[in-house]
């Protein structure tokens, strides 16, 4: 997506540069034109590369905790990318679940969720029940400490993170 708006607009936007959800206002574009040039983006998923190395490996270890569910709010026309370069990631998972935003993941009843949505888990921290793990990027590294909401820096530490958890719910 920064490449795309780079050579759109000659900017430098960088994935670090993103200090914020409202991302559009960053790049100076509308929120229409932004969420185009996601999608965008996208339709190329062969140059998305992963936030981390080894991603595959560090999501299947998830597995041992329960199933492994793909919630996204993307738009539907990008569904079909997302999940070629899961497949392409060698990411495995149980279901691929699209919503209408960020917002209404919220409306599932996943026990636990692991976003990089500070207004994800805001909603989830206001809920009586259920656990978010927040991934750290730029945009959302100033989010607050909220109850039931822990936050990781890599997928690595996602599964002490569980077992946590785990030993809280008994």
């Amino acid at each position: 997506m920064c490449r795309i708006i780079n050579e759109r607009l000659s900017t430098q936007l960088t994935v670090e540069s993103i200090t914020r959800w409202n991302a559009w206002e960053i790049a100076g574009i509308t929120k229409d034109e932004f969420f185009r040039t996601l999608d965008a983006a996208w339709y190329d998923w062969k140059a998305v590369p992963p936030t981390e190395e080894n991603l595959a490996e560090k999501v299947s270890r998830l597995r041992q905790f329960g199933k492994v569910d793909i919630v996204t709010g993307r738009s539907a026309e990008t569904v079909p990318h997302a999940s070629s370069w899961l497949q392409h990631h060698r990411i495995l998972y149980d279901k691929f679940v699209r919503t209408e935003s960020t917002r209404s993941k919220n409306r599932l009843s996943y026990d636990l969720f692991i976003d990089d949505s500070a207004e994800l888990m805001s909603l989830l921290a206001s809920r009586l029940d259920g656990w978010g793990i927040l991934y750290l990027r730029p945009w959302n590294r100033d989010a607050p400490d909220m109850p039931r909401i822990f936050k990781v820096e890599r997928w690595d530490e996602i599964p002490a993170v569980l077992r946590e958890i785990d030993s809280n719910k008994e």
